[in-house]
Formats: C-alpha cells, structure tokens, sequence
C-alpha cells in the first residue's frame, strides 16, 4: 500500500497530496461515529501500541515516484492524512523534514484528532508542519466519548493543554476543525448550550482559524446526518461573535483547488483515494485529473470486478473500496 496518494481536491487545503504513515486496517485513538472510513478496527492509546508503521524510506521512494506524474507546481498543500491518527507515527517529524528537501516551498499541514498533543514527543513533531489542524468535537468528557470514541486513558482535558502547549511552543499556524451533526439518536453537538461551549473552548486555546464542519460523506454510524447550510451558517455567526478576531469558516466556501491537467488515470490511482475516502465521480476528477467519461469507465470496470461499490448519501452517489480482505491494500 503505496503511502503517497492523490492528489485530494480538498475544501480547505486546496489541492492536496497525501501522506499516509499508517498501514492497514484503520489504526486510530479514536471511533468517530461521523468516520468517512468506517469503524475503527485497531484502535490504539499510543505509538507503543503500534505493530507497524511506515517508514521514513518508504515515504521518500514513494513521493519520488509519485511526483514523476504530479507537477509539483499543482500542489497547494502536502497534508499528512489517511489511513488513521498520524501522529501516531513518531518518525513524522524527521519524514516532514525529508519532504521538504523534496518539495520545496510547498507547505505542509496535518490533520490530527489531537488525542496525543499532551505529549512532548508528538508536539516537537508537530512543531514542523506549516499547519496543524486539529480536531475538537466536544466541550465535555461525557459528549466527547459519546462521539469520539476514544481509546482508553485518553481525556478531552488532555487534549485541551495538549493544545494550549502546541500553541505556547509552535510558530506554526493552528486550525481548529469542528464536526457538527444532527443525529437519529441522543447523541449530536448542536444545541445552543453546547455550541456556546465549544466556541468558548476554542477561545482559550487561540487558533488561528476555526472550521465549521459537517459530514458530507458516508459515515461510520447511519444515526449521523449533515447540517443544512442554513443552520451551518447560524452556527458560524455565533462563533464569530464569541472568536473575536478569529477566521471562523465552512465549507459552504470552499478554497477552489487549482485546475488539474487532464491526464490518463489508472485504475490503482482511484483504488489509493478511495481507501482514505469515499469520493463522488466528480470529486475523483477534480483530485486526479481526466475526464469524467474515462473516470466512468474506469469507476464502472472497479464495480465490476468487486473492488469497488457505490453508496448513496443525501442525494449524492459515493464510491468506497471494498474490503474483504487484506488484498485490498
């Protein structure tokens, strides 16, 4: 399982290259049941609890290779990202540095769930990226394990100083992503009580930004449903009264990622995406060039041969890998 992939059409980082320094199945501290890649089926406490990891060779021959077929001009973002939490992989920092010999001026984000930001070796690591975004779903223990599922021994209050620290040490810029939904069952982050807390939350770690997020893609619990735009928007005002001074965004404004060059698309460049997110055809010829007649065939000759299906998702069609076994990675 080659650990660059994409690149990803991204509504907050533009075009994006992958970085993945995990291998299957999905390893993560955390069970979100909002998930795009389903249940969590290694979920771990920490980098001792690692089996396997990728490995920093293994990342350098695979970016090498992969931008003999991306120019590297295209790229707006390498994102660390994939297939579970990537701070778990503690050679991360010296990896960002081998990157950046690679690619320049490109900057370099992370996404995390911040479960392991309390620890000293994880934020030196972090310290490196241009952009850490870190997740925050919750202002209280009780909601925070309802939605987030974590592993044990793993606090929001840790995560919280976790957070305050990163921003003390780091020059980097800090994002804050939050996950908003509705709900079939008692369990959702969006009453007033709740949004104020989680604004005020944000307030006292002092990010550079805060993201409005809600699922768009299948997740890992069918009880979860996406915000409408409207109720996105009232969300994103009332963080913007508390978060004085803080760009406070959604994903109703997207960043447009930049035109990519039509090329001939193989069929395991849409498998690699695929396993780190299910994606709309549209979404596939955004990320990784083509044309959508040939992106069809390609999509349709996946279907028929078993490696890929297709789920519906509000009024949109997804296609996700299938997993029966480890030939799939």
């Amino acid at each position: 399982m080659p650990s660059v992939y994409g690149p990803v059409a991204s509504w907050r980082l533009g075009h994006s290259l992958g970085i993945d320094l995990l291998l299957p199945p999905k390893t993560c501290t955390f069970d979100c049941v909002y998930c795009q890649l389903g249940r969590t089926i290694n979920k771990v406490s920490g980098p001792e609890d690692l089996n396997e990891k990728v490995e920093v060779d293994t990342v350098v021959k695979d970016l090498k290779k992969m931008l003999k077929e991306v120019p590297l001009g295209s790229i707006d973002f390498v994102t660390f990202s994939g297939y579970g939490e990537p701070t778990l992989n503690l050679m991360m920092g010296k990896i960002i540095e081998k990157i950046r010999g690679l690619t320049g001026d490109v900057p370099i984000a992370v996404l995390t769930n911040a479960s392991l930001v309390s620890r000293k070796d994880v934020r030196m690591n972090l310290k490196k990226a241009d952009l850490v975004v870190a997740k925050l779903d919750a202002p209280n223990q009780e909601l925070f394990e309802a939605i987030n599922r974590p592993a044990k021994n793993l606090t929001l209050y840790s995560i919280i100083e976790g957070l305050k620290c990163l921003r003390q040490e780091a020059n980097n810029r800090l994002t804050l992503q939050i996950m908003l939904f509705r709900s079939l069952r008692n369990v959702d982050n969006i009453n007033e009580k709740t949004i104020e807390e989680l604004a005020r939350l944000a307030l006292t770690i002092k990010p550079d930004e805060v993201q409005i997020n809600t699922p768009t893609r299948p997740p890992s619990e069918g009880y979860v449903l996406p915000l409408r735009d409207r109720r996105l928007n009232e969300i994103s005002r009332k963080f913007k009264e508390i978060l004085a001074g803080v760009d406070v965004v959604t994903r109703i404004s997207p960043r447009p990622p930049q035109a990519v060059e039509k090329r001939r698309v193989r069929e395991e460049e849409i498998l690699e995406l695929l396993k780190r997110r299910p994606c709309r055809l549209g979404d596939l010829v955004k990320s990784l060039g083509g044309d959508e007649g040939s992106m069809r065939l390609l999509i349709d000759e996946l279907i028929a041969s078993n490696r890929i299906t297709s789920v519906h998702f509000g009024e949109d069609v997804y296609y996700k890998v299938i997993v029966i076994s480890d030939r799939n990675f």
